[in-house]
């Protein structure tokens, strides 16, 4: 178990938000996951899977928020007091705009890798699927020629 994080009342964290949280490995491997786009939830916003909180109370386990961050904007939660979030899932500690950065630059690594393998992915396979594709022309030309005689 990844031990949890030291963080003080008045002090911003970066922390996921609950479901997306480690689970079932420890923080390091958590976090390597974002080598790819989203951490393995590609379709998920930043703001979905992490979220920058202001800290009132630490216990043990839980802390409590006294507001937090969706994008740039706060929000302060309705009872703070019961608010309770898991230490476990605290990746940082910092002031809210370095919290913000760190988040963004988090979420961009696996999005940069991700963009650079699908073009250097798409730039070589572009001529096999030319030559798959005119094949596939052909073969529906083939199978349907009284569609195509003008170009026999």
């Amino acid at each position: 178990m990844t031990a949890f994080i030291d963080i003080k009342p008045g002090q911003w964290v970066l922390a996921f938000s609950e479901p997306y949280g480690p689970q079932m490995q420890d923080m390091p491997e958590h976090l390597e996951l974002f080598r790819m786009r989203g951490g393995g939830w590609e379709s998920h916003r930043v703001e979905e899977i992490f979220h920058v909180y202001e800290v009132t109370d630490v216990k043990p386990k839980p802390y409590h928020p006294r507001t937090y961050t969706i994008g740039q904007s706060v929000t302060h939660p309705r009872d703070y007091l019961r608010e309770r979030q898991y230490r476990g899932n605290v990746i940082a500690v910092g002031t809210k705009e370095r919290m913000i950065e760190l988040r963004d630059r988090i979420f961009a690594i696996g999005e940069d890798a991700d963009d650079v393998i699908e073009a250097e992915m798409y730039r070589r396979i572009e001529k096999f699927a030319a030559k798959k594709r005119a094949a596939a022309v052909r073969k529906i030309h083939r199978l349907l020629p009284h569609h195509f005689r003008s170009e026999q």
